[in-house]
């Protein structure tokens, strides 16, 4: 089959869940002979970029924060339209938007990975578009999908029709992975991990809050771009004086090894869909403390600790804990490691190959 996949930044992916998902969707169905297109956007998509398993095409669209995506995505749409593909492939609400376009020219599958229309960091209308795209989406698709088994419940609920729980997968870590962090200021075993975008939902600020009512010598280490918008700053003069280190954007094996090195890694976010920094924690067998949002408590089962969204008391006895009790954490970590084997790209992957394939032959 010839598959487009149109409502990401691109790959190979720098940044970005959705990015990661498509990069490694896109890898697996290279892999079982399909033909992969995906669409990217010009500033994210690097011009001496590595080779990846698919076929990126830039198309022109508006910067910013609120016209980036669905401008790009409707240059895709009316690109899509004359390449002749046998299936395209949606991702999130906001490109969602556009996919009227391409309606009646071939089947759509669209992926919900997020409730996008929740985020704090989206004003009023932007928060209106996103949900006049999610509706867009959920009328025009062919089928619907999303990453976690809350959110599929949710979207079928509302919108009275059927979506497809098809969960994220994630790799086993690579060999090597657990190199030294030393170079970037950090001791294996001592510090403790928040890797994620910096904007409220996450609740870094939490975090840092709790972290300084902590009786503990170790650092707290936060690996996400760093922006210049009031919230960044907010988190940075909440950590003066404290032992915590922002190491700005972290990819690739450094990523990993940031992983693989850390005493315990923190997600104190209100708002996900399924959680690759929880499956990336969990594939390294680190003890994992998050937030008891359904999402998480799905994904992870018994193998998480938990403490109720927002609650810094919870949070700093979880922390204490983990800190605390060496025996307790490596229990939690195999727990979590068994816990990321029931998630594999490669199942993904046939998940929504068998998906395509229903909608290619009519079925």
């Amino acid at each position: 089959m010839r598959i487009a996949m149109a409502g990401c930044r691109g790959i190979p992916a720098r940044w970005g869940g959705v990015e990661r998902v498509v990069e490694d969707i896109t890898a697996e169905l290279s892999h079982m002979g399909h033909e992969v297109i995906v669409y990217g956007r010009g500033g994210y998509v690097p011009v001496d970029q590595p080779p990846t398993a698919g076929r990126v095409i830039v198309t022109p669209g508006l910067g910013g924060k609120h016209l980036d995506a669905i401008t790009h995505t409707f240059t895709a749409m009316l690109d899509v339209k004359r390449r002749g593909v046998d299936v395209l492939h949606v991702h999130s609400p906001g490109p969602a938007l556009t996919s009227f376009i391409a309606a009646g020219h071939m089947p759509i599958v669209f992926t919900v990975h997020a409730p996008d229309w929740r985020r704090d960091k989206w004003s009023r209308m932007a928060k209106c578009v996103l949900e006049a795209g999610l509706a867009c989406g959920m009328k025009r698709a062919s089928a619907v999908t999303a990453v976690s088994e809350p959110l599929a419940r949710e979207l079928s609920a509302r919108f009275g029709r059927h979506v497809e729980y098809v969960p994220n997968g994630v790799r086993p870590p690579r060999a090597g992975a657990r190199a030294d962090v030393n170079d970037m200021g950090l001791t294996a075993d001592d510090y403790a991990l928040f890797v994620g975008r910096i904007v409220p939902e996450k609740r870094l600020d939490l975090l840092i809050k709790c972290w300084a009512g902590l009786n503990v010598t170790s650092t707290l280490a936060v690996a996400g771009e760093m922006c210049s918008d009031a919230y960044c700053r907010h988190c940075r003069d909440l950590a003066q004086g404290l032992n915590v280190k922002f190491l700005g954007g972290v990819y690739g094996p450094r990523l990993e090894s940031l992983y693989a090195n850390a005493a315990v890694v923190v997600q104190p976010s209100v708002l996900e869909g399924m959680s690759l920094v929880l499956l990336e924690a969990a594939s390294h067998a680190r003890c994992i403390v998050c937030s008891d949002i359904e999402e998480n408590v799905a994904l992870l089962g018994e193998a998480g600790v938990y403490f109720r969204v927002d609650d810094g008391a919870q949070l700093v006895a979880a922390l204490s804990r983990c800190s605390l009790e060496e025996a307790f954490r490596r229990r939690m970590g195999s727990m979590a490691l068994s816990r990321a084997k029931l998630f594999d790209v490669s199942r993904s992957a046939r998940s929504y190959e068998a998906i395509y394939t229903r909608l290619v032959g009519g079925g």
